[in-house]
């Protein structure tokens, strides 16, 4: 949604602790993404396959497909969840807020009405009863002054005390209006959430039914089909980058951990999936990024493929559902599919985007 704020530390002097964003802040991106993805028809991410690849290993790639993007829509959710969670209890608070403000306006209306009365009783000896009781007695104090002069009528003193009721008055209808417009908000922030409940109970139920379908596959699968799934890329690439900036020290991190194999779900140190494996190259070097690939397609600065350099996370698919870290000269490190282990492969054709974490400078 992760917090869904892609913020961090990085050590050492120089570094902001948040990374820079641009089109929606991640919280609100996050927000605007559970909801789009509430009820949703599934969209199948497509399937990793190596070329020409025989029908088998096509069907295995399949089922992984079905099950890392059920997994995904999994994690997406329960991420969500918490968002609307931690927005119904803070919408709650501040309903629970307004509502003591609203009392508090009233009191001292009230208080201030005593004071109206005591004057009413000393106009009544002083014979401007009528004035006054005209002004208690209209649908508003407001109205009646609009409609009389009343203040010219008494004294200084006697103003004084009918401005205080005025102004009281005034102040606990917008208060109690404000306090009815929070309990709204309040009521609809726990429904929201409680459909993000219903939503992410219903998303883990498919992406264990998708799992449980794919493990099942896989341990069917032949000797040949796995290797034939495994085929392409490379799991020994150089892990001296050049370069500097946070992006570059993540991806070196990213790069030691070739070769572990591919698990939904998992987020390091000796199994990730392709965003847990992003995940955990940033935490390495300080700095937090949301769990899911949807989410930290929101994160960073989007670029053109074409000006894509190494670092930058490239994302798959739309809906986006897969992630990794492009190395350069058209090839990405990836937690691809599981059968599979991280490694470098060549960028296929179904990117859908680029995003460069920049950390901004004190």
């Amino acid at each position: 949604m992760v917090s869904p704020r892609a913020a961090g530390v990085r050590p050492g002097p120089g570094w902001t602790a948040r990374l820079v964003t641009v089109l929606v802040t991640p919280v609100v991106g996050a927000l605007l993404a559970g909801v789009a993805g509430l009820g949703g028809p599934a969209a199948w991410a497509d399937p990793i396959v190596p070329p020409g690849a025989p029908d088998a290993v096509t069907e295995l790639a399949e089922a992984n497909a079905r099950a890392a993007d059920a997994t995904e829509a999994s994690l997406d959710a329960e991420e969500q969840l918490g968002v609307r969670r931690t927005e119904a209890d803070r919408t709650r608070r501040e309903a629970e807020g307004a509502r003591e403000a609203a009392d508090g306006a009233r009191a001292e209306r009230d208080r201030a009405f005593v004071d109206i009365d005591q004057v009413s009783r000393a106009a009544y000896q002083g014979g401007q009863l009528d004035a006054l009781a005209a002004l208690l007695g209209s649908e508003s104090p407001q109205a009646y002054l609009d409609r009389t002069s009343l203040l010219d009528t008494i004294s200084t003193e006697n103003q004084r005390f009918v401005q205080r009721f005025l102004d009281a008055t005034a102040v606990a209808e917008t208060a109690e209006r404000d306090a009815d417009a929070r309990a709204r908000d309040a009521d609809r922030a726990a429904s929201d959430a409680q459909r993000t409940a219903d939503d992410a109970e219903r998303r883990k139920a498919d992406a264990d039914r998708e799992v449980a379908a794919a493990e099942e596959a896989l341990a069917d699968a032949s000797p040949a089909t796995l290797a034939a799934l495994r085929r392409g890329g490379t799991t020994d690439f150089p892990t001296n980058i050049p370069g500097a900036g946070i992006a570059i020290e993540a991806l070196r991190v990213a790069l030691t951990q070739q070769g572990k194999p591919y698990l939904w779900g998992a987020t390091g140190p000796s199994t990730y999936d392709c965003s847990g494996l992003v995940q955990w190259a940033y935490r390495q070097v300080g700095v937090g990024m949301p769990r899911v690939s949807r989410q930290q397609a929101l994160v960073g600065i989007p670029v053109p493929y074409q000006d894509a350099r190494p670092g930058d996370l490239l994302f798959f698919n739309q809906p986006v559902s897969h992630v990794g870290i492009y190395v350069g000269g058209g090839q990405f490190l990836e937690a691809p599919q599981s059968g599979d282990v991280v490694k470098v492969s060549q960028v296929r054709s179904n990117i859908s985007g680029v995003r460069r974490i920049v950390l901004e400078r004190r």
